[in-house]
C-alpha cells in the first residue's frame, strides 16, 4: 500500500493543485481513463466542500488530504476542522455530486472518504 498526504490552507485557489495531484496518483495506480475524470471532479468537490466548511466555521486550520493506493482500491480521504455535525452550506449538493461520481463515499466524523476499486489484472 502506498500513501501520500497533502495539507492545504483553506483557500479555493489550492483546490486545483489537489485535483491535479490526485488525478496523477489515480493514473499511476492504474485506474481506467474513464474513471480519471470522475476522480478529478469528486475530489475537487470534496476539497471545495472542506474549504467552505473551514471558512464557515472560521477555522484557519489546514485541510488534510490522504491519497491511498492499496491493492484492492484507490482512496482519497479529505479531513476538515469544522464541527462534524455542521450542515453543508449548499444543502448537500456537493455530497450528492460526490456520491454520483465515487462508487464508495463514507463520512467518518470530519473525514470524507472516497473509494474506487482497482482494476483486476
Amino acid at each position: 500500500m502506498q500513501q501520500a498526504r497533502l495539507s492545504i490552507p483553506p483557500a479555493p485557489e489550492h483546490v486545483r493543485l489537489v485535483r491535479l495531484v490526485v488525478a496523477a496518483a489515480a493514473r499511476r495506480a492504474g485506474l481506467a481513463d474513464e474513471q480519471l475524470d470522475d476522480v478529478r471532479l469528486a475530489v475537487g468537490e470534496a476539497v471545495s466542500r472542506a474549504v467552505s466548511r473551514q471558512k464557515a466555521s472560521q477555522s484557519e486550520s489546514e485541510v488534510h488530504i490522504a491519497i491511498i493506493d492499496a491493492a484492492e482500491s484507490f482512496s482519497v480521504e479529505v479531513t476538515d476542522d469544522a464541527p462534524a455535525q455542521m450542515s453543508d452550506l449548499d444543502d448537500g449538493v456537493a455530497l450528492a455530486l460526490i456520491s454520483a461520481l465515487a462508487p464508495v463515499v463514507e463520512q467518518v466524523d470530519r473525514t470524507l472518504i472516497l473509494r474506487w476499486e482497482q482494476p483486476t489484472a
